[in-house]
């Protein structure tokens, strides 16, 4: 059974326009009518295959093929359709598509899974109408949701209507959960957002974990002050302060991480933010991922010490405050392993890569068995209508689906 690469770029490239704005941007921000005309046109491909699709209470689509033992638990696939701001057509997109090319090229063969086989299109994975995301995924998990109807997004509008798009309440969004013993397991396939496989021009990425997160709010207090009238030596300037730790904080990963560890200031604020004034305060955020929780906390040990060094060297104060934590997500061993099985046989290259990206398979991992694919991002551009993959990487991503949801169609329950 071979998937059909040109009915994959088709449906890539109609789900893609759904998001076409008028200022010439492709955006299906979630609860978007855009996100709305990209979900219908994704369940009408399975409405086309006799297939009809449910939303449950936290907004994610179900589509459903039937297996031979009704008795067993589904075998799960999918990821997102929502996109950020000006994304591009790949991101979660390809996932989608090609759980319902694994469906189409099922039911064109004529084969019948032992399990049942069930695409998913999670509810706001990206998160930033609201500034938090993998919603749907967390619903279907159990997860405590944290919403109210009375969040704001970003253009001031209150959740409660504006999740009305999908047909979906705050109130019943966690009646979505699915039970463990309901499911066999889940795999996503993503392109990998990096450039790892490109640059090693490897077409498959077989994924060990997801990066756990840490995040940390420092603000640095010195002495506002006259710009012109106070002499450099007697400044205590908060700015200087943040940029020689920040400056630090890339040596502080060298040492302490490996090729995969990451370390981000990304915001930054200076008070009183004026021209002629010497900077009193400067608070910004640091992030630190690695797949490893005892890395993540040697970094933040040492990123710790230096600050305290710089402050006091400079006669300043600060706080370094924890402000969320994500722990790294490991795959299960046993889908992994189903992965790794299945695309040796197809013999295409491959490597074992972590997740530096939060994806739904985050939040699977942590009820049910779940592995990951990665298929290439050209030059590693991802977030961007720049985003590109390659259709042979996209052929064989959307194979190696299939040939894995056959194997693990086959593995008993005591496999696990």
């Amino acid at each position: 059974m071979k998937v059909n690469i040109e009915r994959i770029h088709s449906r890539l490239e109609e789900i893609y326009q759904c998001g076409r704005k008028e200022d010439g941007t492709f955006t299906r921000m979630a609860y978007s009518p855009e996100d709305v005309k990209g979900r219908e046109t994704f369940m009408n491909y399975f409405r086309k295959l006799g297939i009809e699709p449910r939303v449950d209470e936290a907004g994610n689509i179900h589509a459903r093929l039937e297996g031979e033992d009704p008795s067993l638990p589904a075998i799960l696939t999918g990821s997102h359709l929502d996109t950020v701001p000006d994304g591009g057509k790949y991101d979660g997109v390809v996932g989608c598509v090609s759980g319902l090319e694994a469906v189409e090229t099922l039911v064109e063969n004529g084969k019948k899974l032992r399990h049942p086989l069930e695409v998913i299109v999670f509810t706001d994975e990206e998160g930033f109408r609201f500034g938090s995301g993998l919603l749907g995924s967390g619903a279907i998990c159990g997860q405590d949701l944290d919403i109210r109807e009375t969040d704001l997004d970003l253009y001031g509008n209150e959740r409660g209507e504006v999740i009305k798009s999908y047909g979906i309440t705050v109130a019943d969004a966690p009646k979505a959960r699915i039970r463990p013993e309901d499911v066999h397991c889940f795999i996503e396939l993503h392109v990998e957002q990096g450039a790892s496989l490109y640059k090693s021009k490897t077409p498959i990425g077989v994924v060990s974990s997801i990066a756990g997160v840490s995040r940390y709010e420092i603000t640095i207090t010195g002495e506002a002050n006259h710009a012109g009238s106070t002499i450099m030596a007697d400044r205590k300037d908060a700015l200087v302060a943040a940029s020689r730790f920040i400056a630090q904080v890339p040596e502080i990963v060298k040492a302490n991480g490996n090729d995969y560890t990451v370390a981000t200031v990304g915001t930054i604020k200076v008070q009183p933010n004026s021209v002629n004034v010497v900077p009193g305060s400067c608070t910004f955020n640091l992030e630190i991922r690695d797949q490893d929780a005892a890395v993540i906390e040697c970094i933040e040990k040492n990123a710790k010490a230096y600050l305290e060094q710089v402050c006091k060297e400079m006669g300043e104060e600060y706080t370094f405050t924890q402000i969320s934590y994500h722990e790294p997500a490991p795959m299960s061993e046993w889908v992994k392993a189903a992965i790794e099985t299945e695309v040796q046989k197809m013999g295409v290259d491959y490597k074992v890569v972590p997740s530096g990206a939060f994806h739904d398979s985050l939040i699977m991992t942590s009820v049910f068995p779940t592995g990951m694919i990665f298929v290439p991002s050209v030059d590693g551009i991802s977030h961007s209508r720049y985003e590109f993959t390659e259709d042979a990487d996209i052929e064989q991503g959307a194979q190696l689906l299939l040939q894995t949801i056959l194997e693990v169609d086959n593995m008993d329950d005591h496999v696990k």
